[in-house]
């Protein structure tokens, strides 16, 4: 292959590549018209892919938070100190502007958990793991390292001119506290205080080019990095950067990455299948905004996330940028206690252990559910205590299953009420005697057992029982439920909707 350096980039002739020599590398070059041209290898076809270079942006702004709302939330914290609003901000965080010692003498004097980290049961497990030597690479705007609640381990920067360990944006600095803010008896705790956290500098006030990613992606697999974790995402779709992921999940890195902000269908890089896609949950567990659909895996503490931001301050963030960094600590705490389990294991613990927040099972709005920091030891008496109420709960389900069974059951002794006959009225007369009313399949009836559930209880179990008998529709006493079905990467979904009749 002829090289020729010209206008700062790499321009080559095309001749035979070396595959081997070239696995992790991205060759860059210019088109005819100028354009810039990212080339990756992709080694399980055999062949390379060019793409024209493009720009991801920076998440646009979710919500902002009002002052008054800011004031509440920190009111323990900062004794109701006043908490300016930026409002020429771009993004998607509201600043705490004064910095001064005496605004933050409460946070430098406490050692606060943010609501998030308790909401994915990190300290609970503190006490045995807390990411200890598990290397987690940022890809962001880079980190204020002068933080004195961070530790950046080390990093790279490819931006031009600007260091990993500097960040003139802010973005990545919220993402770092999340994840990793030190506990060192001042500020904030992060989900994983204890990693080793590296600093790669992919984006500046405009976003980030597909070749910084890209090479961001390489220096994370030639690092031996365990946890990538990325807060951006655009609707283009890139084969190149699906191929690099694709290459860093194989070499045992895990991928994580926010689900997007406006409401629509999981943003790139998240949609990839090599990349866990995180989505926003408020305090509430409810999704004020956040995209949703059949790529999404998980729900993750997003809204009004107290974090560290640059010039040694803090501050107020939404946005799922934020439940990607509380995804990557929880995966982080499970790498420090096997540093061998490969992603595909990593995320297949990540499932068996999500609290489900939404119809039973996978679903669009929360995908497996809301993530959670568990071991299989418990040993103080918090740990004991959730297990105890787990345990209602798992009885509560079985009871409600147990509820479901004597419906079916019923529901064999009177397959003849359903079946077609000129005899409307008389149909009809038998069907108010029983209590029941017909569902849209000739074997599918339910009993008035659903007036003694809780609403919530009652869809659940309609859905439930619509989904495992294939129904595109289902009326009981007082819900009609419609479900939609859609084949995916993960085989088939149903996503069931319900409003009172």
């Amino acid at each position: 292959m002829l090289i020729i350096l010209l206008a700062g980039f790499i321009v080559f002739i095309a001749l035979p590549f070396s595959s081997a020599k070239y696995t992790n590398k991205v060759i860059i070059n210019k088109s005819a018209d100028g354009s810039v041209i990212v080339n990756v290898y992709d080694s399980q076809n055999d062949k390379w892919v060019s793409e024209k270079n493009f720009k991801i942006p920076l998440p646009n702004v979710s919500e902002r938070v009002s002052v008054s709302k800011a004031k509440a939330t920190l009111k323990p914290v900062l004794r109701g100190k006043k908490i300016q609003v930026n409002p020429d901000s771009e993004t998607e965080y509201n600043i705490l502007n004064n910095v001064s010692n005496e605004t933050y003498s409460e946070l430098a004097s406490s050692e606060l958990i943010p609501w998030g980290v308790e909401r994915v049961r990190a300290p609970y497990v503190w006490h045995k793991t807390t990411g200890k030597k598990v290397k987690v690479a940022i890809l962001d705007t880079g980190v204020d390292a002068k933080h004195s609640d961070l530790n950046v381990s080390g990093g790279i920067s490819f931006i031009p001119g600007e260091n990993y360990n500097q960040d003139f944006v802010g973005h990545g600095t919220l993402v770092a506290g999340v994840i990793s803010a030190r506990d060192n008896g001042i500020g904030i705790v992060g989900v994983s205080p204890n990693i080793e956290l590296y600093s790669v500098k992919v984006m500046d006030e405009t976003g980030g080019d597909l070749i910084a990613i890209i090479n961001g992606i390489d220096w994370g697999i030639e690092n031996n990095i365990s946890i990538i974790s990325m807060s951006f995402g655009t609707e283009a779709y890139s084969e190149v950067l699906e191929i690099k992921l694709a290459e860093a999940y194989n070499s045992g890195i895990v991928l994580i990455a926010a689900a997007g902000n406006d409401g629509g269908d999981v943003l790139y890089p998240a949609k990839y299948t090599s990349v866990i896609a995180a989505g926003n949950i408020d305090e509430n567990n409810e999704v004020p905004f956040g995209n949703m659909g059949s790529d999404l895996e998980f729900a993750s503490p997003g809204t009004d996330i107290l974090t560290t931001y640059i010039n040694n301050s803090y501050a107020i963030a939404s946005g799922t940028s934020f439940s990607a960094p509380h995804t990557a600590g929880v995966a982080a705490l499970m790498l420090e206690q096997n540093k061998s389990i490969t992603p595909n294991e990593v995320r297949a613990k990540l499932h068996e252990d999500a609290l489900d927040l939404g119809i039973s099972g996978w679903d669009e709005i929360y995908g497996y559910g809301l993530i959670q920091a568990r071991l299989k030891e418990e040993n103080n008496i918090t740990e004991i205590r959730i297990k105890n109420v787990e345990n209602k709960i798992s009885g509560f389900e079985i009871w409600k299953t147990s509820i479901i069974n004597t419906i079916a059951n019923f529901t064999i002794t009177i397959n003849g009420l359903t079946s077609k006959t000129n005899n409307q009225e008389s149909r009809i007369k038998k069907l108010e005697s029983q209590k029941i009313i017909i569902a849209n399949s000739t074997n599918s009836s339910f009993a008035n057992y659903f007036k003694y559930l809780s609403n919530n209880d009652r869809k659940n179990i309609v859905c439930g029982h619509a989904e495992d008998n294939h129904l595109n529709n289902f009326i009981d006493l007082g819900w009609n439920c419609t479900l939609t079905y859609k084949n995916t990467s993960r085989g088939e979904t149903a996503n069931c909707k319900c409003r009172k009749v």
